[in-house]
């Protein structure tokens, strides 16, 4: 079959993850074409991508660039307008935000015209679409690739012990960087806690930042003596190795966060993680096995400095992690998307 995925946001191809961070949906977008391929399909990718190029098998097109008359098989991600690129046979639309959007005439419009199938990353995400009942829906948890699935022996973690946050600026760091400096801190004094952003590394380093921004790049700064340290967030093959470096994942959460991409890719790791409740973080964490979602302020900062501090509940959590998160790779998302046309 010949499958064809598209999408409209910004410019990345199939090396990106290797050589340089991503967003989560990106980052997925740019994984399930190669498992495509080696289930045999010719897969071709039109994106913003700079020129055209093969990665291991996949064509992907720059956006302006010459496309296919035709494909069997049409993955618009995000956008429903995407439906409208290609003729195809069949044709899904892969989500990653709230379905909500899905709502407003226009892109009703769109599905109504189109027929699509509707793709979900997890029962969290399908519980938010409301919409028409007769087109067809897969929930499909994404995949983890390879660089966070697969190691040598994790060994040791670094000393002293780490935390990693990797939450988005608006979503519960400035609450994140309070509790552990008022609580967490105080009963591990020597921990380090590894803030994972771009955008604070940029305001770190002098570069200009957004107002909203501004106050959570100074808390931060101000925490330096508390074991703050701000990180720009990496490539796959460097991101793994802070991962398994570190000694638990925290993570705040919001309602709108449907994938937590970088908890499922922490946990293939072997690193543990604690989260507040929200959106699909209880998807994403084995709740007692690989972590925990803890209720409130005061289990959250309980269950974080027991396994800052606690070798045998780091070590079991651990195990469990990268036993069960490190299972499923994309070759296993690509298997299911390609039952969506069989």
């Amino acid at each position: 079959m010949h499958v064809t995925l598209i999408d409209d946001s910004i410019a990345f191809d199939g090396h990106s993850p290797s050589h340089r961070p991503l967003g989560g949906p990106e980052k997925a977008f740019a994984s399930l074409p190669l498992a495509l391929f080696r289930r045999g399909h010719m897969v071709t990718v039109i994106n913003r991508c700079q020129t055209h190029l093969t990665a291991e098998g996949v064509s992907w097109m720059p956006w302006d660039a010459p496309r296919p008359s035709e494909t069997d098989v049409l993955i618009a991600f995000r956008k429903p307008t995407l439906l409208g690129t290609l003729p195809a046979e069949h044709k899904i639309l892969w989500l990653s935000a709230p379905a909500g959007y899905l709502n407003k005439r226009a892109n009703r419009e769109v599905l109504e015209h189109h027929r699509p199938k509707l793709v979900f990353l997890g029962d969290t995400h399908r519980a938010t679409w409301n919409g028409a009942s007769d087109l067809a829906c897969a929930v499909i948890q994404p995949g983890v690739r390879e660089a966070y699935r697969f190691d040598e022996e994790k060994g040791v973690p670094a000393n002293p012990p780490t935390a990693v946050a990797t939450t988005h600026l608006r979503r519960g760091l400035d609450r994140l960087l309070a509790i552990w400096a008022k609580r967490i801190h105080s009963e591990v004094p020597e921990a380090r806690l590894r803030v994972y952003s771009s955008v604070l590394d940029r305001g770190r380093l002098g570069g200009d930042v957004p107002d909203g921004v501004r106050p959570v790049l100074d808390a931060a700064l101000a925490l330096k003596g508390k074991g703050v340290e701000i990180e720009r967030p990496k490539a796959d093959f460097e991101m793994a190795e802070d991962y398994r470096a570190a000694r638990v994942h925290l993570y705040p959460a919001m309602e709108t966060e449907m994938y937590c991409a970088t908890l499922a890719e922490s946990q293939a790791c072997g690193l543990p993680a604690v989260a507040r409740p929200g959106g699909a973080v209880a998807e994403r964490i084995v709740e007692g096995l690989t972590g925990y979602v803890a209720p409130d302020e005061d289990a959250f900062v309980n269950v974080a400095v027991e396994i800052l501090l606690d070798d045998e509940t780091y070590n079991a959590l651990s195990g469990e992690a990268k036993s069960l998160r490190g299972k499923r790779g994309w070759d296993a998302a690509a298997a299911e998307f390609e039952e969506l046309w069989q």
